[in-house]
């Protein structure tokens, strides 16, 4: 393998080279946490980090890496001279696969290597999987976003694994709500993944047969779900004409919240997000406008699935299916979805544009 060493003693560093080299592995070794941010666009198999280092600690940095879209999925495995839970449990959460406390024997350097290697690799071969059949798509970040939650679960899982017979209850029940945290994270994007290809598939099958659909009651469930998970209930107003849509309520409201959640996310606590349903000659308009940061007019034209604009900017997470589906329901129904900035330029309004039954 190719191994980053981040370090800032030069004798560890001179160390760990040799071990490791030894042991066959090529290495490339930085003496600082800025350093090794440097060196890790040229994606090493593995970075070995120290957590205590001046201007730039371990936790800045695996941050910093993880930043770069490339990065993302190289395991990241700490050292530290503390042997610290609350330390673990930090690096954990930011993305590591291991921890190793200094001093340490070569036998725990090449062994957290072998266990790095069985945990990622399965993984990695399911991903590249995805990539084969999307690899037009692969440039969202999506990759990495099915692996970050499978990190957490895995990683507490291990460490739960280790230390079972001395880890006290309060421990475990912090542990268990890591590894509860990514699972649930895991299930959302695995019902939103199912979603969208289902949707596709009735796009292009026969299997899209008409339904009815109230309306107000499928958006103002929709709408209000996602203010709920946001917790900006207060933030929503809901207006809507009496219809009936050729369209199922579940997906309609599916729909509605993606759209609401986007306008959540992208806008303040405090800021409206109003939701209105029109009629008029023969076609309901849903309207969702937002306060946020907007699109331009560009971006509102090139969106797709898989697609996130400005990702590290907005620190968005997630696989950039909400507008996907959004989409692909509105065409099941014989409508369209439009985007544009919203009233007097400010925010985004998007339009969902349904014929009435």
């Amino acid at each position: 393998m190719n191994i980053l060493i981040i370090e800032d003693e030069e004798p560890i560093r001179q160390v760990l080279r040799e071990l490791l080299e030894i042991n066959g592995h090529t290495v490339e070794d930085a003496e600082d946490g800025a350093e090794g941010v440097e060196l890790a666009v040229r994606h090493p198999d593995l970075i070995l980090c120290d957590i205590n280092m001046p201007k730039m600690d371990g936790y800045q940095t695996i941050t910093e890496i993880q930043k770069l879209p490339p990065c993302r999925d190289i395991p990241f495995i700490f050292l530290t001279a503390v042997a610290d839970r609350a330390a673990q449990r930090r690096g954990m959460e930011l993305g590591a696969s291991d921890y190793i406390t200094k001093p340490f024997t070569e036998r725990e350097i090449i062994n957290a290597l072998a266990a790095s290697v069985r945990r990622q690799q399965p993984l990695r071969e399911r991903i590249e999987t995805l990539l084969t059949d999307h690899r037009h798509e692969a440039g969202a970040n999506w990759a990495h976003e099915l692996m970050t939650p499978l990190t957490g679960v895995l990683g507490g899982l291990e460490l739960i694994e280790a230390e079972a017979d001395t880890i006290k209850p309060g421990e475990l029940r912090e542990l268990l709500g890591i590894i509860r945290a990514g699972a649930e994270r895991q299930h959302a994007l695995s019902k939103k993944l199912m979603l969208y290809y289902e949707l596709e598939r009735l796009k292009t099958t026969s299997a899209a047969t008409p339904a009815h659909a109230d309306a107000p009651a499928s958006i103002t469930a929709g709408a209000r779900g996602a203010a709920k998970t946001a917790k900006r209930t207060a933030d929503l107003t809901v207006r809507c004409d009496p219809s009936t849509v050729p369209l199922a309520g579940a997906p309609l409201g599916a729909a509605l919240a993606e759209l609401a959640a986007n306008a959540f996310f992208f806008s303040k606590p405090g800021l409206p997000v109003v939701v209105t349903g029109t009629r008029r000659d023969g076609r309901y308009h849903i309207d969702i406008v937002d306060q946020g940061v907007g699109m331009t007019a560009e971006q509102c034209v090139h969106t797709g699935a898989f697609k996130q604009f400005a990702r590290s900017e907005h620190h968005q997470v997630g696989l950039g299916l909400g507008l996907g589906i959004a989409r692909s329901v509105a065409e099941i129904a014989g409508g369209r979805l439009t985007l544009q900035p919203g009233p007097g330029g400010l925010g985004l309004q998007a339009t969902l544009d349904l014929p009435c039954v």
